[in-house]
């Protein structure tokens, strides 16, 4: 099966398809190579080369990197989640939640053109609640074929911190 149809709270149903995860990581990889980590070289009778791999520097360009980079895999996702989807003519971003966003973030903007628009629909209008969101998260691991009942049993098959300890 390529798709599961999901009913949402307000009785909508889209197609949810699995995104390309493969293809998704290349085009993010491309766009935004991972931070190297400083690389020292010392030369006193041979040469010795040290990655510095706690650096604070290189620590928060990794965490911005992997924070921009999930932030564009759960966008480009989405695009092939919904890809069926298309936002009423009626809709407007700006209308349902322009000026409850922007008391929080004053540099807020509708996103631009008709992917923008579509990935705005898709965050305040199909993924805007949590029953939604589960929903299509369950329809998610069930055209991947992971089935949870039996994550369950193989996670309460493992012992658990203390089990087998003496008393």
């Amino acid at each position: 099966m390529d798709h599961k149809d999901v009913e949402l709270t307000d009785g909508r149903v889209v197609r949810v398809y699995s995104p390309p995860h493969v293809r998704i990581s290349g085009i993010l990889e491309k766009r935004h190579p991972r931070p190297q980590p400083l690389v020292v070289k010392e030369t006193t009778n041979k040469e010795i080369v040290m990655t510095i791999d706690d650096d604070p520097e290189y620590l928060a360009k990794l965490n911005e990197w992997n924070r921009v980079r999930n932030e564009e895999a759960d966008e480009l996702g989405s695009l092939f989640m919904f890809k069926d989807e298309v936002p009423p003519d009626d809709w407007d971003v700006e209308a349902e939640v322009g000026d409850e966003v922007r008391y929080f973030d004053p540099d807020w903007q509708p996103r631009e053109g008709k992917v923008g628009r579509k990935l705005d629909y898709i965050q305040w209008t199909i993924m805007d609640d949590l029953v939604n969101s589960k929903n299509v998260t369950q329809a998610l691991r069930e055209l991947a074929g992971i089935d949870l009942e039996e994550v369950e049993r193989n996670i309460d098959s493992f012992r658990g911190p203390v089990e087998g300890e003496a008393a």
